[in-house]
């Protein structure tokens, strides 16, 4: 497949890059600034505004999935990840691109598949305080994606840790994963590749954990 990341250079998504040269992918990686990728014959980086619509068209034509992994890490209000989706989907609309895989939190949504004390206590009263400007900001992405046309997934993945892989991970299609504490980048990058080629997860919040 031909895949077009955002935030390529981050922590997830450098896995996602190397996991996907690795298994033989075409990957278009793009940054905001000068960085030093692997020199590899399936892989193109391009520089590019991501807030910009037309200055990234060009990096998502052709793609077979487009992969936002573009967070935020300021405490404070922010609105990166939504600027960053809309610009990404505006894209893909103006080159006939189809399919997105978005990365978003799980700790935004308390309901089904929770147990009762994830459900009432470490969400509400603990997370969503803690994390509440980013949440807002990925749930006005979350939104936005799903206002579009595209094939879209929206993945809600809980706390990420640097651990090594696992090789296995656990979903839940539209609810949460019991117990769904952390899962690794590593293990996260995976599932994110894996879902890129399931047409099955077209149109659904699919939760993932370790």
């Amino acid at each position: 497949m031909r895949f077009t990341i955002f935030g390529a250079t981050g922590r997830t998504g450098g896995h996602l890059v190397r996991q996907a040269l690795t298994a033989g992918h075409e990957v278009t990686a793009v940054v905001r600034g000068q960085h030093a990728m692997t020199d590899h014959p399936q892989l193109r980086v391009i520089t590019a505004d991501i807030m910009n619509p037309d200055d990234i068209a060009m990096a998502v034509r052709g793609a077979d999935a487009v992969l936002d992994t573009i967070g935020s890490r300021d405490k404070g209000p922010t609105t990166v990840a939504t600027d960053a989706t809309l610009a990404i989907t505006k894209a893909m609309a103006s080159v006939g691109a189809r399919r997105l895989i978005l990365i978003s939190n799980s700790a935004r949504t308390a309901g089904p598949g929770d147990d009762w004390f994830t459900r009432f206590v470490v969400k509400p009263l603990i997370l969503r305080p803690l994390l509440r400007h980013s949440l807002d900001d990925m749930a006005a992405a979350e939104q936005a994606t799903r206002e579009t046309e595209l094939d879209w997934t929206i993945v809600r993945a809980p706390q990420l840790t640097d651990h090594p892989a696992k090789g296995s991970y656990k979903t839940a299609v539209d609810r949460n994963v019991t117990f769904g504490i952390r899962i690794s980048r590593a293990d996260l990058a995976t599932c994110l590749l894996d879902l890129a080629a399931d047409p099955r997860s077209i149109h659904r919040n699919i939760n993932v954990a370790g």
